[in-house]
């Protein structure tokens, strides 16, 4: 900052200004500079309760371009405090100046002067620097989530703006009132920010060091959904914050949002600041895309989100499970003792996903081709626009050309429901242009998620109702859904049941994930995978809306070390964060995805599962984003050889096992193949077959002494 501060003292106005800048400020400059400020056409930067306006100060041939802040009039209570404490704009410019002294960025304080008659206070200015192509924070989110709805843009801005806050906590500077438009910053053609710029000073208190509360207080006038401002938390903190903070920013979070809601009651004369690039949508239609992870942002925390669940979401879904319980609870106790009785024909029954529009297509189909004529689905995401569609539609094409049976999921995103006419063109397009390749589509996606943009059943049966008419139309697609995502089978019931009249599901898709147990074969209460399947069985063959097919359409498990493009920790990952608990190694993720399979389908629970995904870095079976180029993990090897020795070959018998030990018996034309493994436990004989050599998983020729985790094959 240039020079030191003086006093001010011109005709009736009192205040202080830098002295480098001393010569702009004589009574000849400043004669009817209220009236200047207030009938400012031009250069207007907010206008209100106070206005901000842009003018250029002449003098001795030199010119400063300044913003001048006109305080409005207030009571006489305020106007006391003021005369004692001193007036806004002369708490603006100390704070300012406390602040730039500091090296924390704030507009460069000019001057201020006020207006005293008495004790009652009659103009008040405040004066700065004008910095050119500031973007306000408030503005830039609007933007992001208006055009750009990306989770990794937003959490990086998130970073800049955390790191400007804590440096001005750091040196001692409470600001108060650090709502988004009061936190500014420049943005280059390379989208570089530039220092965060705080405004709005006069509320601020500068102290020794802030408590834990006064910096939760700063916190809980941002407004972001509570996951992102639990990103922003985390960033400020370099992990997680502590419970005080977390617990005083939740705590006035809520008192500040009952306040914003009575200001209409509180001021219902006042009028609001003009200026910006639109307003906010309402939260709960804030819908983030996270391309790292290939899935939709959790944008609030459970007990924000908790408030914005349609009416009656829970009274659907409690009726609608007491309507079917009884009767699939009887199926299931049917269908159970008939897990592994069925011989069945694998041919078909084991399927990737691709990524369709977001990787190379071309490197993606030839390790595809590793795989043999494995059935395929690819993902059409509403969110992504004309020319992904298109492009999603050329590969359906070439991938049908190959001779592999397709299945497309249509996702939805929370702008599908609010604008139900791009949602219909979405599907005309997609199932006009594809629908007669393909052999199923997934209609929705994980629809007892929030994040996926569908808050309760009325709003999966909006999305749903341009489907029938689809159906009518192409009466030889196959249709399959409800699409709900890992062990919560209640709201499958809900789903059903409100799936609209004319409609019906040629199948019931589901993602099931189990990787909060570890192996699949590990039970969630009476569940392990082979009953959840079980039970998915028992629903199909209840439920009236659907076929009794099953297709496991998701699954796979997060991968250690990946960070924010595993799904688990996903959207942000502190520098000292630790290894999540669901994560994986490279060779259980392999050994896992195996025993899954052969438990889904075999059970004769599953016709079919597709694993998600074939190229993913946080969870598929090639790495991407490897040194040197795209990797084949161990995985993929494994599932290649699972192929090339079960993937045409017929289920025959589970053999009877010591507990844990797993033994299931399949024939490949005249050769027997026996697949063994064991879930937490070693097997070492006697074994149950005489058996002419083995291989591992990887497809290695070995002597065995003794089975593990790692499925061998024996060739009896």
């Amino acid at each position: 900052m240039n020079g030191g501060v003086e006093k001010l003292s011109v005709g009736r106005l009192q205040g202080e200004v830098l002295s480098t800048f001393k010569s702009f400020f004589d009574e000849e400059s400043l004669e009817g500079f209220g009236v200047r400020v207030r009938s400012a056409k031009k250069g207007v930067l907010s206008e209100g309760r106070h206005r901000v306006v842009v003018l250029d100060l002449e003098k001795n041939g030199k010119c400063l371009k300044v913003a001048v802040k006109a305080f409005g009039r207030q009571g006489s209570l305020k106007d006391r405090y003021d005369f004692r404490k001193g007036s806004k704009a002369e708490r603006s410019f100390k704070a300012a100046t406390f602040l730039k002294s500091r090296g924390v960025g704030t507009p460069r304080p000019i001057a201020y002067f006020d207006c005293w008659e008495g004790s009652r206070l009659v103009e008040s200015f405040y004066l700065s620097d004008y910095l050119e192509s500031l973007t306000s924070f408030k503005d830039s989110l609007i933007q992001i989530y208006q055009e750009r709805a990306d989770c990794r843009f937003l959490v990086e801005r998130l970073g800049h703006i955390a790191s400007a806050i804590r440096r001005m906590h750091d040196v001692g500077f409470w600001h108060r009132d650090l709502g988004n438009q009061n936190m500014e910053f420049q943005v280059s053609g390379d989208e570089e920010w530039g220092e965060v710029q705080f405004i709005d000073l006069n509320r601020g208190r500068i102290r020794e060091d802030l408590s834990l509360k006064e910096r939760a207080q700063d916190f809980s006038r941002i407004r972001l959904p509570s996951a992102f401002l639990n990103v922003l938390a985390r960033v400020y903190w370099g992990g997680n914050p502590p419970r005080e903070f977390t617990k005083e920013m939740i705590s006035r979070r809520r008192g500040f949002e009952w306040w914003e809601r009575s200001r209409k009651w509180r001021h219902p004369f006042r009028k609001r600041s003009r200026g910006g690039v639109g307003s906010y949508p309402e939260v709960q239609d804030i819908w983030i895309w996270d391309r790292e992870s290939a899935q939709a942002s959790i944008t609030m925390e459970r007990y924000e989100r908790k408030r914005y669940y349609s009416r009656g979401r829970y009274c659907k879904v409690a009726w609608a499970v007491l309507k079917s319980a009884g009767k699939v609870w009887r199926e299931y106790r049917r269908q159970l003792p008939l897990a592994y009785q069925s011989r069945i024909d694998l041919k078909g029954r084991f399927g990737v996903a691709l990524e369709s529009t977001d990787l190379d297509f071309n490197r993606q189909f030839e390790l595809l081709e590793e795989l043999g004529k494995v059935p395929v689905l690819l993902r059409f995401c509403h969110h992504e626009g004309m020319s992904c569609w298109k492009e999603g539609v050329t590969q359906v094409k070439r991938l049908a050309a190959s001779g592999r049976e397709v299945m497309i999921a249509i996702v939805q995103d929370r702008r599908a429901v609010k604008e139900p006419e791009s949602w219909a063109e979405f599907l005309n397009y997609v199932i006009g242009e594809a629908g007669d390749l393909v052999t199923d589509v997934e209609i929705c996606h994980a629809v007892n998620r929030m994040k996926w943009g569908v808050h309760g059943p009325n709003d999966q049966a909006a999305l749903l109702d341009p489907v029938v008419k689809l159906q009518e139309k192409f009466p030889k697609i196959t249709f399959t859904g409800p699409a709900c995502i890992d062990f919560e089978y209640h709201y499958i019931c809900s789903a059903l049941e409100s799936a609209p009249d004319g409609l019906h599901y040629g199948a019931l898709s589901h993602h099931l994930y189990v990787d909060r147990r570890g192996a699949p074969e590990n039970f969630q209460g009476k569940f392990s995978t082979l009953e959840k399947c079980g039970l998915l069985r028992a629903i199909a063959k209840v439920a009236p809306a659907c076929d009794d097919r099953v297709i496991i359409s998701e699954v796979n498990w997060p991968l250690e070390g990946t960070g924010i493009w595993s799904p688990v920790t996903a959207t942000y990952v502190g520098p000292d964060a630790p290894e999540h608990p669901l994560s994986v190694s490279e060779f259980d993720y392999g050994v896992y995805m195996l025993r899954y399979l052969v438990i889904s389908v075999c059970s004769g629970f599953v016709d079919r599962v597709y694993w998600w995904r074939l190229v993913a870095h946080g969870f598929g079976l090639i790495d991407e984003r490897a040194e040197g180029g795209w990797r084949e993990r161990i995985g993929f090897t494994m599932l290649r050889v699972f192929l090339e020795q079960l993937g045409s070959a017929t289920f025959v018998e589970k053999l009877e096992m010591e507990d844990d030990v797993y033994a299931l018996r399949f024939e490949r034309g005249d050769e027997k193949i026996m697949m063994m493994w064991c879930n937490g436990r070693t097997y070492s004989g006697p074994w149950p077959v005489d058996f002419k050599h083995a291989l591992n998983a990887s497809g290695e020729v070995i002597e065995i002494e003794k089975v593990e985790g790692s499925p061998v094959y024996l060739f009896v």
